[in-house]
């Protein structure tokens, strides 16, 4: 890869962040331009995001919008960035400092074999915080795995899904709010 590639490859479809990392042979110009503006039409975000680190972990996203640069792609986007980790996010003229992340309740579908997953363990958000977005691949099927939502939960009652950290092992809340393998 070219050092002045991005990171990584946002979709933003139904309200739902797509995170892949960024590979030459994404569509970016030439003949496949005309699917990405049909994509665009069709209410789909397409952008190229760029990784400013501080140390070992993100500070900052550059955003650079392929297709459909709309107010609700911006908003989402924004939203999962802060849900990252990320201080600051740059947009096309405009820039947003972000208040930092919740650290709640992060929680996912797998489009493919539908498995939820939601994790809130500190190991899975220093994870978060070095890769610079969430999990995005389904430890059970290998299907895409949409980047996951933050809820702000109350710590006493029990995750609505199997919760999974630190490659994949199981961890089961106590009645203190820790966390057991």
């Amino acid at each position: 890869m070219r050092d002045d590639a991005p990171d990584f490859r946002l979709t933003v479809r139904r309200g739902r962040v797509r995170a892949i990392d960024w590979n030459p042979w994404l569509a970016g110009s030439g003949p496949m331009a005309m699917l990405l503006a049909a994509r665009g039409r069709a209410g789909v975000a397409i952008a190229d995001l760029t990784v400013v680190r501080d140390g070992d972990v993100v500070a900052e996203a550059i955003v650079r919008f392929l297709t459909g640069d709309r107010p609700a792609a911006r908003a989402r986007i924004a939203t999962w960035a802060r849900d990252v980790g990320y201080r600051r996010l740059w947009l096309p003229g405009d820039l947003l400092e972000l208040p930092g992340p919740a650290e709640g309740l992060a929680e996912t579908t797998c489009s493919g074999c539908a498995a939820r997953f939601a994790d809130a363990a500190p190991g899975f958000w220093a994870g978060v915080r070095a890769s610079g977005r969430f999990p995005a691949l389904c430890p059970l099927c290998g299907g895409d795995l949409p980047q996951w939502r933050v809820r702000v939960a109350d710590p006493a009652s029990p995750p609505r899904a199997a919760t999974v950290s630190e490659h994949g092992r199981p961890e089961r809340p106590t009645s203190r709010g820790e966390t057991r393998r």
